[in-house]
């Protein structure tokens, strides 16, 4: 696939060791099935052994079927399939097509969209593609399934990106966002973080948040973030998290942080000057801007 056709598809390959950390988060029997929306040359079905992927380029399916002869891969448009399959599945990962509104459109957007919309997930015309896609994922997972996702940095702060947390936190009974500030994809303006969501079926009032320096190979999530209660996400944050450029106290500096605030300091609106998540690579520190606990996972 040329440089071209890449930007055009939003693939951009994920490098195997993340490929591989993120499978490893979500399996947990070498029976679960496993799905990748959007499969590429499949890096991450070669992960595991009982997979499935997805995709509509015959190049880049070829090469999936080749690095992966025992996994199950579909030649075609990831919604048109998504609608018509009774497959479930009881974990997905994957690396979905980043494309802009701008060019995310005719048919396969209309399928996306209407997709989404019959599952309660309304998203505008302004919505890029991989926030439909992560929707129409989810909806595919048995009951207590589990996903791990490269995303785009904009799941933090994109208006369009909000349908998608809604449906997570009204889905799963966990969801966590990891910011990383080194980039995953040097040759990318486009900063990437990842997103692990686990319960399917249940339902979540916080959104766990982690912040790391880099990403290391582990064969579990992050297992410190700092909880933001989606009421106050909803209501105050306008559907968005924020940050603000402050160093995190002596001994915090490796937790996802913020600055804690007396009972009697005002609430700071986003508006009222603290950030969006952008460009964690370029920032010295970021914190988390909301009321929030710090929690350690068991």
């Amino acid at each position: 696939m040329t440089s071209s056709s890449r930007k055009a598809s939003g693939a951009y390959f994920t490098p195997e060791w993340i490929a591989s950390c993120l499978t490893r988060w979500v399996i947990r029997s070498d029976a679960d099935r496993l799905l990748d929306p959007s499969c590429g040359d499949g890096r991450f079905i070669a992960c595991h052994r009982n997979s499935v992927g997805i995709e509509q380029h015959r190049e880049s399916a070829t090469r999936a079927m080749e690095r992966a002869p025992w996994a199950l891969v579909h030649e075609g448009e990831f919604f048109d399939w998504a609608a018509n399959t009774r497959e479930r599945f009881d974990c997905a990962t994957g690396n979905p097509p980043f494309i802009r509104y701008q060019s995310f459109r005719g048919d396969v957007r209309r399928r996306a969209l209407r997709h989404c919309a019959a599952l309660q997930a309304h998203f505008t015309g302004l919505t890029s593609s991989w926030a439909p896609f992560l929707v129409a994922t989810a909806s595919l997972l048995k009951p207590s399934g589990r996903m791990a996702f490269v995303v785009p940095a904009e799941i933090g702060h994109a208006p369009y990106a909000a349908p998608l947390l809604e449906y997570l936190v009204g889905h799963f009974d966990t969801v966590q966002i990891v910011a990383i500030r080194k980039k995953l994809f040097p040759e990318l303006s486009e900063d990437c973080w990842l997103l692990h969501a686990t319960g399917f079926g249940g339902e979540t009032g916080e959104l766990r948040f982690t912040m790391l320096d880099q990403l290391h190979d582990s064969a579990e999530p992050p297992q410190s973030w700092a909880q933001v209660s989606v009421a106050e996400w909803r209501d105050n944050w306008n559907r968005r998290l924020g940050a603000c450029r402050k160093s995190p106290p002596s001994g915090l500096e490796g937790l996802p942080w913020a600055p804690i605030r007396s009972q009697q300091e005002p609430f700071r609106s986003p508006e009222a000057g603290f950030l969006p998540f952008r460009g964690l690579s370029t920032t010295d520190t970021v914190g988390l801007a909301s009321r929030r606990t710090f929690a350690t996972g068991s």
